[in-house]
């Protein structure tokens, strides 16, 4: 019963070495793909598990410099000094 118990842990360990030999050929090779300008013994960032948005539609956003709330710059009412306010409040506050 313990050679069989060994039998499956020593399986288990060679399958799971096998995989991660397999992931990194995958990696290297993808890796190796992309960047041209790239020396060849450099390390090379990770990439993210998160996709990233590339929308043309991303907005920039700004911080009230009264309250500190971020909003969109479409929506920001600007000082004449240039500060930004997310309402004519905050501006006509932040004056006094």
């Amino acid at each position: 019963m313990k050679y069989l118990i060994w039998l499956v842990v020593l399986l288990a360990v060679v399958v799971w070495f096998q995989r991660a030999k397999k992931s990194m050929l995958a990696g290297n090779d993808a890796a190796g793909e992309g960047e041209a300008g790239a020396e060849p013994g450099m390390p090379r960032p990770k990439p993210s598990r998160f996709r990233r948005r590339t929308d043309s539609n991303v907005e920039t956003m700004v911080q009230c410099a009264h309250c500190g709330i971020h909003f969109p710059a479409s929506e920001a009412v600007v000082h004449a000094s240039g500060a930004y306010y997310c309402s004519e409040e905050h501006r006509r506050l932040a004056s006094f």
